[in-house]
């Protein structure tokens, strides 16, 4: 058993621990007041993408589509944008056509602009008028014998892997070779409702006498509307102070859009025989 230590040992060690405390205090205090400068001295900005656009007098809504965000302009990303001007997409339709999808599946895809079945749900009735799904209930029937409901709320499972995510899966494949080892900054989506992609948290690093930064949005990959395909490849100006608002023109006969390189091109499709200009 230890020999009981002296009453000035038990001080000093007291001390000592004492004098230890307050230096560890001392040291988050810094340290955290460090932090806090560095947060403070770091802009961060916001950007809105509206996926509300005009396109012959008519208002398109582009739901549940993504965008890219790139730090720059069109001229620090001249590479990028000439790697999507020469860039060739195989549209949905002649993806599906090519995979021997059935006319009725193609069309629930365009119903509401689909490129997958998760999509939206699939109802009953869906899946009795469109092929592919009764096929894929019929499976899971037997799969699910004791529970009959969950052959349609399953039925992705069913279905092919090219029917289920092969689109999807060909597109990321082509977006990966278009960005050739670049990291976009953010990506984000445009919902169903406000239709807006939002990006928060950007970091901004202005140049010297200016309070904003120089972005590129894209969606890198075409979003079909019509008989037609849209890249855009757009600058916005990004700051600590407000929101930015970054709008999707669509060109006019013999006009350039503002800041913005806007590729338009015919959409192939599947016409019984192949594909086709439609």
């Amino acid at each position: 058993m230890p020999a009981p230590q002296k009453p000035q040992t038990l001080q000093r060690n007291f001390g000592n621990n004492s004098a230890a405390r307050r230096l560890c205090v001392s040291a988050v205090v810094l340290f955290t007041l460090t932090c806090a400068l560095q947060l403070a001295a770091q802009s961060t900005g916001v950007l809105e993408v509206n996926g509300r656009i005009k396109i012959e007098g008519k208002q398109e809504r582009l739901k549940r589509k993504r965008f890219y965000l790139f730090r720059g302009g069109l001229a620090e990303n001249k590479s990028l944008i000439d790697r999507i001007r020469a860039a060739e997409f195989v549209s949905r339709d002649c993806f599906y056509c090519r995979m021997n999808a059935s006319p009725e599946f193609r069309s629930w895809l365009k119903a509401e602009d689909c490129e997958s079945p998760f999509c939206r749900e699939i109802t009953a009735e869906d899946a009795a008028k469109v092929p592919e799904f009764k096929a894929a209930v019929e499976k899971g029937s037997r799969q699910y014998a004791k529970k009959p409901a969950l052959a349609r709320e399953w039925l992705t499972t069913n279905l092919s892997p090219q029917l289920r995510d092969g689109f999807y899966l060909q597109r990321k494949k082509a977006i990966d070779g278009l960005l050739a080892g670049m990291k976009p900054l953010q990506s984000g989506m445009t919902d169903s409702v406000s239709v807006k992609a939002i990006f928060i948290d950007i970091p901004i690093k202005p140049a010297a006498g200016k309070s904003t930064e120089t972005f590129l949005i894209s969606n890198l990959a075409p979003f079909e509307i019509g008989t037609k395909s849209y890249v855009w490849a757009c600058e916005v100006e990004i700051g600590a102070e407000k929101k930015a608002v970054r709008a999707l023109p669509v060109p006019e006969s013999g006009k350039k859009a503002d800041k913005c390189e806007v590729f338009v091109r015919d959409i192939l499709a599947c016409d019984g025989q192949g594909c086709a200009v439609k």
